[in-house]
């Protein structure tokens, strides 16, 4: 019984409240990826373009591939938080490139 009614050590007043901590994302400067962020035309690392368009109620991203053809995929499907997912194979942006986890580049032409 006697060691259920000891008090609590006190907060050290040195350490930050979570509260005041930066989001990890802020702390590494990357934000999230926006659809208009990847609209435009892109030259891919094997030849040919690919062009991706946002629709008008900015739900949807149209990608028209060289090799796969047109798909209409859903942005919160595509952009996931800092990277971009393509039928499952992931994408950094990173300026005007984005590399994916195939070896595959995109680089922005327009």
């Amino acid at each position: 019984f006697g060691s259920s009614r000891r008090p609590a050590p006190p907060e050290p007043s040195s350490a930050p409240s979570p509260a005041s901590q930066p989001a990890l994302g802020s702390a590494r400067g990357m934000s999230l990826v926006s659809p208009y962020q990847v609209q435009g035309k892109w030259q891919h690392s094997s030849g040919g373009d690919i062009e991706v368009t946002v629709d008008s109620t900015g739900k949807s991203v149209v990608i028209l591939h060289p090799t796969v053809g047109k798909q209409t995929m859903d942005v919160s499907k595509f952009c996931q938080g800092e990277g971009l997912d393509y039928y499952g194979f992931k994408g950094k942006l990173e300026g005007n490139k984005i590399t994916w986890n195939n070896g595959v580049a995109w680089t922005k032409i327009s």
